[in-house]
């Protein structure tokens, strides 16, 4: 039997429970579950004292890994955030939290500590040391389906030795219900039968980042006392029951979301109490969540020394997954808070050393301000733009280990590189190889450059989406740092590009995003976001399979027109990021990518290939373009451009050689007079300058 979870503020948002819609199908799937759920609740019954509960000395450790399904969105949440939700639950299972002293009084006497602890295993299933927390870059990590639960298939470690948790964006059950499900467990006696663990929303998981909104860390609380067999406390109404005698029945799933000062909604319990909207197991807001009973407790306990999971708790599997150490040498192993980092920026190393504990520590921290510590988890900044190394010796009395991660530490300068205009046309020097831009996704999903399509020059960067392709897979790149205060804000500083798309089917769109960074990529904010016919070239382009753009009016000019309305316009270290969600449907291609003043191909680059005078500038019907041409050009256009990008006179097309050429420009009939600008592009890059023609 599966459960899922919608609590916070959940009469406004109407979130909804997946449990019955789950646990009917299970149990039509496999009716012999419901004899094995009976015959556990029964034993479970007997045993349920709290006399005993209350002379209880051991203290049940759980290993736990976070599976963190990503496509490098904010669902790769940090390691910072999973350590807060670890200390929220150690607090809820300890009754430790602070806001148990809100506990009304005729509950304080049944609730207590569950004595059972959650820690990080510090390693995984191949005997290595790591963190606790499996990345894992998959387009499923967008979507967690309920009925098949395919994000499951990528990483499944073995329940009897890890409790596993998923982290994604999004959970989906089938149902036609609104509303939206935050959480589900597998319940203990199910955990031989099903992939074992718990599923959550990234924005639920603890209670800063990305959860700062949610309801403080409870859901995974409630999660994992479904995942140990606890029921709600509203199960079947007033009639029904949570198998637990310690509990007031409640009578509907939301009848205490907004925690109800003196709400009874059932009166047939002797004595006949308030509904405990404190417990973990009600749908109660977060905040108000603060115990769990004495009955619940053993229930508890008894799931986890009597399921299929049971040897979770042993000293040998404590050993196995690093929460014990052992009588050996240590395994060198740490993480750092951050991996990339403005220069002047703090990073927070974390010993994670292995197997054995370590007594002695030695950090090589190279281009630090503290080259060297003895720390466990030191702090340190650095003040050098550079890539650097660090290593870590773990060592106690049966011997030492050395860790060493080369090029580990990436740190930009705290001003980006001065940019008062910017382009890249991928007509020369590959922009991935001398860092222009860099990929931001893995190798299996990055844009490539092309000589298939562009819309200026021979080449354009596409991400190579093939029609019927499986979907979810994120292309992304980002640009360099880049200062972008040199560029006049009375012209207000523009990112924009060129991108040709087009749909293959009415309910198949790509995806195209803008993300900015101000902190050197440690964090993204999106900035824009195109999809379906305001992606595409035209509102009414023909349906077609791998799309190839073969005429300029098959590209449409995207972006921001204006940085400083969004808030970057002074921005003296902004990166860029453009992504391209895959849906199986097309191509995607980029080109002209441009930051400056101008719109994408009405800009300014390559002066040191070509230099240009406009004389008469204003001009009356006609001016002289002057230029001195340092390097030959094979392939030369001049064209004359209005202010909305269009292209409105062919001055020249064609070789160009080195030297100094002139070339006449004639105002053209039927145009309006005043702002042009007068464009040369080779395929080394392009130059353009603004000339003026004024009424006779």
């Amino acid at each position: 039997m599966f459960v899922t979870l919608a609590i916070g503020n959940l009469s406004a948002q109407h979130n909804h429970c997946g449990t019955d819609e789950f646990y009917h199908e299970q149990i039509k799937n496999n009716p012999t579950l419901k004899n094995l759920e009976n015959q556990f609740n029964l034993e479970s019954k007997r045993l349920l004292n709290a006399t005993k509960i209350e002379k209880r000395a051991t203290v049940y450790t759980i290993p736990v890994v976070f599976h963190v399904v990503h496509t490098n969105g904010p669902e790769n949440i940090s390691r910072a955030q999973i350590l807060d939700q670890i200390r929220i639950l150690n607090e809820d299972y300890s009754y430790t939290n602070a806001n148990k002293t809100a506990l009304r009084t005729q509950f304080k006497g049944i609730a207590g500590s569950a004595d059972i602890k959650f820690v990080l295993a510090s390693i995984d299933p191949n005997g290595n040391c790591f963190d606790g927390v499996n990345r894992i870059y998959s387009p499923l990590g967008v979507d967690m389906d309920m009925n098949t639960q395919k994000v499951k298939n990528l990483a499944y470690w073995n329940y009897k030795k890890y409790l596993n948790i998923w982290v994604v964006t999004n959970i989906t059950s089938g149902s036609t219900s609104t509303g939206t499900v935050l959480g589900y467990a597998v319940f203990p006696w199910m955990a031989g039968t099903s992939k074992d663990g718990i599923v959550m929303r990234q924005d639920y998981v603890g209670s800063i980042e990305t959860a700062a909104n949610s309801d403080g860390g409870r859901t995974l609380s409630h999660e994992v006392g479904h995942w140990f067999g606890l029921l709600h406390t509203f199960q079947d109404g007033c009639t029904g029951g949570d198998q637990c005698d310690d509990t007031p029945p409640v009578n509907g799933t939301f009848t205490n979301a907004s925690c109800p000062a003196n709400g009874n909604s059932c009166n047939n319990d002797v004595p006949d109490l308030p509904d405990m909207w404190e417990n973990y197991m009600d749908y109660s807001n977060g905040k108000c969540m603060a115990a769990f009973t004495l009955n619940q407790i053993a229930r508890m306990r008894y799931f986890a020394t009597q399921s299929p999971r049971n040897s979770l708790i042993t000293a040998a599997n404590l050993i196995a997954t690093g929460v014990s150490t052992s009588a050996v040498a240590p395994v060198a192993n740490f993480t750092a808070s951050a991996t990339t980092i403005c220069a002047g920026q703090s990073i927070t190393f974390s010993d994670l050393s292995c197997k054995g504990a370590p007594t002695i520590r030695s950090w090589t921290l190279t281009g630090s301000s503290t080259p060297s510590s003895t720390q466990v988890n030191p702090v340190v900044v650095y003040q050098t733009p550079g890539v650097y190394s660090v290593s870590l010796m773990a060592q106690n009395s049966y011997g030492s280990n050395t860790n060493t991660k080369t090029g580990y530490i990436n740190v930009l300068p705290s001003i980006g590189k001065d940019v008062p205009y910017f382009e890249e046309g991928f007509e020369g020097v590959d922009p991935i190889s001398n860092s222009t831009l860099s990929h931001f996704s893995p190798a299996d999903s990055r844009f490539q450059i092309t000589s298939s399509a562009s819309y200026k020059g021979t080449k354009s960067f596409v991400a190579p989406i093939t029609t019927g392709s499986v979907g979810g897979n994120i292309y992304s790149f980002t640009t360099q740092s880049m200062d972008i205060t040199k560029i006049p804000a009375s012209s207000a500083p523009k990112f924009t590009f060129y991108l040709s798309y087009a749909l293959s089917a009415v309910d198949i769109s790509e995806v195209a995003r803008i993300y900015a960074s101000t902190d050197c990529g440690a964090t993204f904010k999106q900035i824009w976001e195109r999809s379906g016919t305001g992606l595409s070239y035209s509102v009414s382009a023909p349906y077609t399979n791998n799309f190839v753009p073969t005429l300029e009016t098959q590209w449409k000019r995207f972006g921001i027109g204006s940085l400083s309305s969004i808030g970057y316009g002074t921005a003296a270290n902004v990166i860029f990021r453009i992504d391209v969600l895959s849906a199986g449907g097309n191509p995607v291609y980029i080109d002209n990518i441009n930051l400056s003043q101008y719109y994408a191909g009405i800009n300014n680059i390559a002066k040191e290939n070509i230099d240009l005078t406009l004389y008469p500038n204003p001009a009356k019907g006609k001016a002289t373009l002057k230029l001195n041409n340092t390097v030959p050009s094979n392939q030369c256009k001049i064209t004359l451009i209005d202010m909305s990008g269009r292209s409105v006179s062919l001055i020249y097309e064609g070789h160009l050689t080195e030297g100094k050429q002139e070339f006449e420009i004639t105002h053209p009939n039927n145009e309006s007079f005043g702002l042009y600008i007068v464009s040369i592009e080779t395929e080394f890059g392009t130059v353009s300058q603004p000339l003026i023609f004024s009424a006779e």
